[in-house]
């Protein structure tokens, strides 16, 4: 089953979760609307000069990213307005700017094509159009499918299905470098082209890549159906296993993370969990008798995370969610609702459009003895406070380079919230840029040759932000 258009209904796929925009409009008309495939070369990137000497107990991502940007500027579309990176999301007195009045857009129109085409056009060019599942996602040249084994704290089996491609020398011999793990959108796989696009030139320009379908997605969720999507209760664990399974191979430096969407939320999550306390206190005791890779004597993602397009006030979009949208009026919303309801219906769960119900069914489906199912786990999935109820300061426990790339005119995620997010983390190692545009993970329609040298040199181990930081297996 599809996440794209039935018969007789005219739809553009606008989201990495696979929710459909539904317009009652000729798509032949707005072929620009479509997922599309944006080939990038590393030839075309560019590489940054040195760094100047900086202070290698207290590397600050922050700083590296000014750096970065000041480089890459020149590779925006012209005339385009410049990003804002972190120092210039943040007033003197500790506030958030206002983005939206910084960039001249109205928030109220980021959802209509009459004030945000560009928006939603970068967004659908970037979303996926099917779910890989039943069968196999084509193959990409260069890589072969793996299974990366997981522990787990019961009898049951779980192994997470992963697309990798070594990068090789010129004698076709396996080099020795960092491997980058690409996870999609909520729900996707490896058919979704934006990975593609970015795995392939990557493992070209010199990285092991892989590409790794979470449980619920994909080839994960086929053979391990019972093992569902918790949204990052339990994903973020496994993460750090697939740190460790890859720091075993031969060849393998380092493991860097790259996140769309969602699972952009679980990057950001991972990045704490890393360097978290082992007893706190939003991690339930439920939850924590299920996670068993916590060692605060390993760092795992040492050579940096990305996140693009997190939804970090992920319960007010459960929120919007909660009542059915209309179509004519929350096009994104009613969309998005679609998708819950062909997953809930695939499942075997009551049908509704709720995406805090479709969470709770999923988490449910472990039968693990919640007192208020998954809202007990809200505070480990938190990322900034909601309704007096604190997200904590997660993001001040990252131990590695944290990067968030956001789109002032993304449909979904508020570029808002991406300024109050990094208001209150005070931790130098934490960064973000927000795009003039760009959407909804749609960097790489909008800014190709940007976007690509910016995530070539984040990762890259001798000028990137991580150049500085100590090797992964040392303490804390």
């Amino acid at each position: 089953m599809t996440n794209v258009a039935v018969a007789g209904r005219a739809m553009l796929t606008i989201t990495s979760v696979g929710a459909s925009l539904l317009l009652t409009l000729n798509p032949g008309c707005f072929s620009d609307f479509a997922e599309r495939s944006c080939q990038m070369d590393p030839e075309d990137s560019v590489s940054l000069s040195a760094r100047p000497a900086e202070d290698s107990d207290s590397p600050s991502t922050r700083g590296w990213l000014t750096f970065a940007n000041r480089q890459l500027s020149n590779l925006l579309p012209a005339g385009a307005a410049g990003p804002l990176v972190t120092e210039q999301l943040v007033r003197t007195d500790g506030t958030p700017i206002d983005v939206f009045n910084h960039f001249g857009i109205n928030p109220d129109g980021l959802q209509t094509l009459l004030m945000n085409s560009r928006g939603l056009k970068y967004s659908a060019q970037a979303s996926s159009r099917d779910y890989f599942i039943e069968r196999q996602a084509p193959p990409w040249p260069g890589f072969e499918d793996i299974w990366v084994p997981m522990q787990l704290p019961t009898a049951d089996k779980l192994s997470l299905s992963g697309r990798l491609g070594y990068a090789r020398d010129a004698q076709g011999n396996i080099k020795d470098a960092v491997c980058l793990v690409i996870l999609p959108g909520m729900f996707g796989d490896h058919g979704v082209r934006r990975s593609q696009d970015l795995a392939i030139p990557l493992r070209e320009a010199g990285f092991h890549v892989l590409s790794l379908e979470l449980r619920g997605h994909g080839q994960t969720e086929k053979r391990y159906p019972r093992m569902h999507h918790a949204f990052g209760a339990f994903e973020t664990d496994d993460l750090m296993q697939v740190s460790d399974w890859l720091e075993g191979q031969p060849h393998v430096l380092r493991t860097g993370l790259i996140a769309f969407c969602w699972n952009a939320n679980i990057a950001l999550l991972a990045a704490w969990y890393d360097g978290s306390m082992p007893d706190d206190p939003l991690i339930s005791s439920t939850i924590r008798r299920n996670l068993v890779a916590y060692d605060s004597h390993m760092r795992r993602f040492s050579a940096g995370i990305m996140a693009i397009s997190p939804i970090v006030r992920g319960e007010v979009l459960m929120d919007e969610l909660d009542h059915a949208r209309a179509r004519w009026k929350h096009p994104l919303y009613a969309a998005i609702q679609d998708t819950i309801r062909d997953r809930m219906k695939r499942k075997g769960y009551p049908v509704t459009g709720s995406l805090r119900q479709l969470m709770d069914d999923e988490y449910g489906g472990y039968n693990v003895p919640m007192t208020h199912g998954l809202l007990e786990g809200y505070s480990m999935l938190r990322l900034v406070d909601y309704k007096n109820q604190s997200a904590g300061n997660k993001l001040e426990f990252a131990r590695m380079p944290v990067i968030i790339l956001h789109g002032a005119d993304d449909p979904l995620v508020p570029a808002q919230d991406i300024a109050d997010l990094v208001a209150g983390v005070e931790n130098p190692r934490v960064a973000a840029i927000i795009f003039p545009s760009g959407g909804h993970v749609g960097f790489a329609g909008y800014a190709p040759k940007y976007y690509f040298s910016l995530v070539m040199n984040f990762f890259d181990p001798l000028r990137g932000a991580a150049a500085n930081f100590q090797p992964a297996r040392v303490g804390s």
